[in-house]
């Protein structure tokens, strides 16, 4: 018998599940390198598998939209860089966005319009030093983006002071309970 979710060679580093429940994707970081899956929910077959040389950790649906927007990041300590890609699991369009300035730390969907990036930037001044934001970007439509939809770097929001991340629980647990419920 086959192992589920076995395109991710290995431990998942995040996993969701779309609103409707007809998409599961998973992510997984090894040494800057990663894999994104994306898998139908009704069979656990594999839809999409992305393969990144930058971390790609940081996952979300959309609320509504069967989208999945992946947060990429080259964990450079010293000069970040990174970028965000989207991809319509029902019709496999992918859209890849770049930043050479700061990686994404994280992704969320605050409604159906509004997409919530998190910004990691080395200070130019001192390479010890990251400086972290969290702009928005809001679109009625985010289906069929063209690659130049979106322009990462004129992206702003005010630096925070104070930087804390949702908790996402268990990739392996939520994977763990989807492949028992599908037998």
């Amino acid at each position: 018998m086959a192992e589920p979710f076995a395109e991710l060679l290995g431990g998942a580093d995040q996993a969701v599940v779309s609103a409707d429940g007809r998409w599961i994707a998973a992510s997984a970081c090894w040494d800057r390198h990663s894999r994104v899956a994306v898998y139908r929910a009704a069979d656990l077959s594999l839809a999409h598998l992305l393969t990144f040389t930058e971390e790609a950790e940081p996952i979300a649906f959309h609320p509504t939209l069967p989208l999945l927007a992946v947060g990429l990041d080259n964990s450079d300590e010293y000069l970040r860089a990174g970028g965000l890609t989207l991809l319509e699991a029902d019709t496999g369009h992918r859209v890849d966005f770049t930043d050479p300035g700061r990686g994404i730390d994280l992704v969320r969907w605050r409604d159906p319009r509004t997409l919530e990036l998190t910004f990691r930037a080395v200070d130019p001044d001192c390479e010890y030093v990251h400086h972290v934001c969290r702009p928005t970007v809001v679109r009625t439509d985010w289906r069929g983006l063209a690659p130049d939809a979106l322009d990462l770097t004129a992206l702003h929001a005010p630096p925070l002071d104070e930087v804390t991340y949702p908790d996402t629980g268990s990739a392996r647990e939520l994977l763990r309970s989807l492949a028992a419920r599908a037998g």
